[in-house]
């Protein structure tokens, strides 16, 4: 299509990206409209506005026809997916990620049967989930698009997470550390500091605090720079102070990553005994 959709995103501000995607649309037409459709609709979910995500959904779906061309009807599938999924029902999000990958494989869309390789990987048990993610990486790997390699940093961290679910320390430090490699090529910042997290949060579920401790005081300053300070970093901190049996430290970190993250609906809504404990441990 004329627009490009990667260009247009920030998804660390999805009302910004919303606003650039309805500019966008006075453009265009046909399913150069639908897939921008799609796009809006995914801002929607972003911001937990599912009923406003599947209303647009619905319109999209309504004007899919036998001449919609495959790309647009991969979108549409990836959407409806990701808003089922954000909403709490992977149940539902799952049929329609397998068929977004099944139609993005055979017309051998690419970077779209990475992305819906990579939800069933996200959503899968953990086994099935990480054979998703390396069929998603043989395809990123397969090509030097730029999207592809940005790919291959997030893929690198789902089989991260995957192996982490599974106990698998090793091998998950092996892939965030992957990951960040990855990302450090982009040279997305945002990105380098969830990788950087990641190969820290192993490290203290390793036992090594010192080092652990190094890394999430070093993000701590980073992101105190870029003023974005991240609730998740103040809880690692807090974690491994506890671990090496400072109460005292980790009392006002565990304070600060309670106030951060209880301001997160998402997390106030989806981890509640984990808010719980922040709340309790800041006292």
């Amino acid at each position: 299509m004329a627009v490009d959709i990667d260009a247009l995103w920030d998804y660390d501000q999805p009302g910004v990206s919303e606003m650039r995607f309805r500019e966008a649309l006075k453009a265009e037409s046909g399913d150069d409209a639908l897939e921008l459709e799609t796009q809006i609709a995914r801002t929607l979910s972003l911001r937990r506005e599912f009923n406003k995500a599947h209303t647009l959904l619905d319109t999209i779906e309504k004007r899919l026809s036998e001449k919609t061309r495959p790309a647009t009807r991969v979108r549409y599938l990836l959407e409806r997916g990701r808003t089922w999924r954000s909403a709490g029902d992977p149940a539902k999000s799952r049929p329609l990620f397998f068929d977004a990958w099944q139609l993005a494989d055979r017309e051998k869309i690419t970077l779209l049967a990475i992305d819906a390789a990579h939800m069933l990987g996200i959503i899968d048990p953990p086994e099935e989930a990480l054979r998703w993610n390396e069929r998603a990486m043989a395809l990123a790997m397969s090509t030097n698009v730029p999207r592809a390699l940005r790919w291959r940093g997030s893929l690198a961290n789902n089989m991260g997470h995957t192996e982490r679910e599974r106990g698998n320390m090793d091998a998950a430090i092996k892939y965030f550390r992957a990951s960040l490699s990855a990302f450090q090529l982009t040279r997305s910042d945002s990105q380098i500091r969830v990788a950087q997290w990641q190969v820290a949060n192993v490290l203290r579920l390793q036992k090594k605090y010192d080092e652990a401790l190094v890394m999430q005081h070093k993000l701590e300053k980073d992101m105190t720079e870029a003023n974005a300070p991240d609730g998740y970093v103040f809880e690692e901190i807090a974690e491994i102070y506890l671990a090496q049996n400072k109460p005292a430290e980790a009392r006002p970190y565990f304070a600060k990553a309670a106030s951060l993250l209880g301001a997160d609906s998402w997390f106030v809504e989806s981890e509640k005994a984990r808010l719980i404990r922040l709340r309790e441990l800041a006292k």
